[in-house]
């Protein structure tokens, strides 16, 4: 609304959009509210008992009360009627008289936190404020009643009622500690979001790959009676038994499926060679058991030499109980694999969150954490075709820090890079990591080759709410939160260089830190 706006009634009506994304919801669903929401300026004067409920101005004299309220106007909302527009000129000091206001930014989504002004609350612009337009769209939550003072009347109360000066002082401080907190809570909520649905993905192919490897496991143990049956039956003697079973054991030691790491071409020969061979031993499906024994690096020789005094009708029972025995080796071993991812994946992440330690100052080995900070990312970077280059100098000393903050700054950065070369094709991105000693500091560069920060852009990249993500993709605090983490609780310094396909972001940090605020 204007500042010259005179006081008379007004209807605003807000569109459907603007009422979903601020969730300003049941009271519209009423019959009794099917009408547009008003919003009616100066329809009484505001009076001093009024204000004197307000804890801001509770001690103010009565004849400095009755002269603040004939500066001030009443306005009285319906729930959903608009008080200010995002954009609007800041021009308003505005008191909570009745009811509640909400003030959220709707870029954010509807999750971003917001303002609330509530009875005997003091908000909109204040003396001292650099306040210069609203950033969010403030509406009624309740049937409100709020008085507002225009900002030319501010040096006039502060000459005429000195003891407001330093209770406005305090007021704003206590709102840029209160907006700082909060934002930078929501900050933390929308990259905690992203990296949680990172991690879920990644537990969920092991978790998977456990499941499907005891489904398996469970039908070959119950097809192991009966081969051992038929092993029995074929009058295979013990010592071919012994000799099979030391293939099983051999197989145990081998860490070499594939053929020791063998090519697919050379794996596939293989396969050829033994479903050939199985075939002449009578075994009706060589074609599926081929593989087995492949993998278990096995050849025509070795079985040849463990079935040498087998009867001739015995050697289909023989194998196919060797098959079904590497068989239900192979996926504990698939099921062992995909655990350890599972447990390597959660050491991850209580290393990023670094719950078990307490909030004082520790050495942190920094190429470590970062390859921590790498692993929650795995599926993105794998998924992206993303090559991720490390290069850590030998032998870096400790930093003596808060290592969860510091891995605050390792995923900020790390998810810009990530962010940086989505844009390219599959396959196309890589992103640099490197760590190397610098006079008595270390120094972290985190590169991409992604597009580039535009020139534009550059000069606000650490300013505060300051972004060029998508609404709902953050606050625009990240690499400010970065900056201060670094320099304020760890005296180094970030800095960035960036021009196409290759942008860096360099973290400085003394081996022994010192904090400039505590």
């Amino acid at each position: 609304m204007a500042a010259a706006c005179p006081a008379a009634q007004i209807t605003l009506v807000p569109t459907a959009s603007a009422m979903q994304t601020d969730t300003i919801v049941e009271a519209f669903a009423d019959d009794a509210l099917a009408d547009a929401p008003k919003t009616i300026v100066g329809a009484r004067p505001v009076t001093p008992s009024e204000l004197r409920a307000i804890s801001l101005f509770a001690s103010l004299a009565e004849d400095e009360l009755a002269w603040l309220a004939q500066q001030a106007e009443l306005v009285e909302l319906d729930p959903g009627g608009t008080l200010f527009h995002p954009g609007e000129p800041a021009d308003w000091m505005i008191i909570g008289l009745e009811g509640t206001l909400e003030a959220r930014r709707a870029r954010l989504g509807p999750d971003a936190p917001a303002f609330v002004l509530q009875a005997g609350d003091v908000g909109g612009l204040i003396p001292f404020s650099r306040m210069k337009e609203f950033a969010s769209a403030g509406r009624a939550r309740t049937r409100a009643r709020v008085a507002r003072i225009h900002r030319t009347r501010f040096p006039e109360i502060l000459r005429r009622i000195p003891a407001l000066e330093p209770a406005f002082v305090w007021l704003l401080v206590d709102r840029v500690r209160d907006t700082t907190r909060r934002d930078d809570q929501f900050e933390k909520l929308v990259a905690l979001g992203r990296l949680s649905a990172g991690i879920a993905h990644e537990l969920n192919n092991p978790t998977a790959a456990i499941l499907n490897a005891f489904a398996e496991g469970k039908r070959c143990l119950n097809d192991r009676g009966r081969l051992t049956a038929d092993l029995v039956r074929s009058g295979v003697t013990a010592e071919t038994v012994a000799r099979l079973d030391a293939l099983l054991a051999g197989d145990a030691h081998r860490d070499g499926r594939a053929a020791d790491g063998a090519d697919a071409v050379s794996r596939s020969d293989r396969i050829d060679a033994l479903t050939g061979w199985l075939h002449d031993q009578g075994v009706p499906d060589a074609w599926s058991m081929a593989p087995t024994l492949a993998d278990a690096a096995l050849d025509e020789q070795a079985l040849e030499t463990a079935l040498h005094d087998a009867p001739v009708g015995a050697r289909a029972p023989a194998l196919r109980w060797l098959a079904g025995g590497l068989l239900l080796g192979s996926l504990f071993d698939s099921a062992e694999h995909a655990a350890m991812r599972v447990v390597h994946l959660v050491d991850a992440v209580k290393s990023y969150t670094n719950r078990d330690r307490a909030q004082v100052r520790a050495p942190i080995d920094i190429p470590a954490a970062l390859d921590d900070v790498l692993a929650l990312y795995d599926t993105r970077i794998r998924d992206g075709g993303i090559t991720v280059e490390r290069a850590y100098a030998p032998g870096l000393p400790l930093v003596q820090g808060f290592a969860g903050d510091l891995n605050q700054v390792w995923s900020n950065v790390v998810e810009n890079a990530l962010d940086a070369v989505s844009s390219l094709p599959l396959g196309a991105g890589r992103m640099t990591i490197r760590g190397f000693p610098e006079d008595d500091c270390i120094v972290v560069e985190i590169g991409d080759n992604g597009p580039g920060i535009p020139a534009a852009v550059q000069p606000h990249i650490f300013e505060p709410f300051f972004t060029t993500k998508e609404m709902g993709e953050g606050v625009g605090l990240g690499l400010d939160i970065a900056r201060r983490i670094v320099t304020d609780l760890h005296g180094g310094r970030l800095s960035f260089t960036s021009e196409p396909a290759d942008t860096r972001f360099s973290v400085k940090l003394p081996v022994t830190t010192i904090s400039t605020f505590g």
